[in-house]
């Protein structure tokens, strides 16, 4: 197994999204539980919405961005929507640490296109952009000291490799 340079797993820990979450499940258990009605309701009027609640609950405990950079490579995935995807360096032109802003540039966090870019990210203000010969994307990071050495790693990989193995 390859020396791990930079390890980090993310989720979406913000209090306004889990407080929006909770809230709109709890009004909708309530509304489903307590309401007045005129006749008792079907097993499916109240199985099917509360289906959907733990669903959506269980999506968003599920959400993970996992980054992970070895002595030769980089590799990410943002579970449950993606698989692992790894990048030898030999194929990364560049790999910088970046301050970005996720609601003006990307229109938010997750997994985002902004018509140059894509993005992975669960929050925060830094990532890493990356960019080969014809993608272009960011992984979020909340380490941006110990990505800025997983960084300074890659370029010193770059630099000790021949021209000829970077074609």
């Amino acid at each position: 197994m390859a020396k791990v340079v930079f390890q980090e797993i993310q989720r979406f820990r913000q209090i306004w999204i889990w407080a929006i979450l909770l809230g709109v499940t709890g009004i909708s258990l309530g509304s489903i539980f307590f309401m007045e009605r005129e006749a008792p309701l079907a097993f499916i009027d109240i199985a099917f919405p509360i289906g959907m609640l733990f669903f959506l609950n269980l999506l968003f405990l599920s959400f993970k961005l996992s980054t992970r950079i070895v002595v030769d490579r980089l590799s990410f995935r943002f579970f449950p929507f993606t698989r692992w995807r790894s990048y030898r360096f030999k194929a990364i032109d560049t790999m910088d640490l970046v301050e970005y802003n996720g609601l003006w540039e990307y229109g938010g966090w997750g997994i985002k296109w902004n018509g140059d870019s894509w993005s992975y990210t669960t929050g925060g203000k830094w990532g890493i952009l990356v960019k080969t010969q014809g993608k272009k994307f960011l992984i979020g990071t909340q380490k941006p000291e110990e990505a800025k050495q997983a960084i300074a790693h890659f370029h010193a990989f770059k630099s000790a490799s021949p021209q000829s193995e970077k074609e």
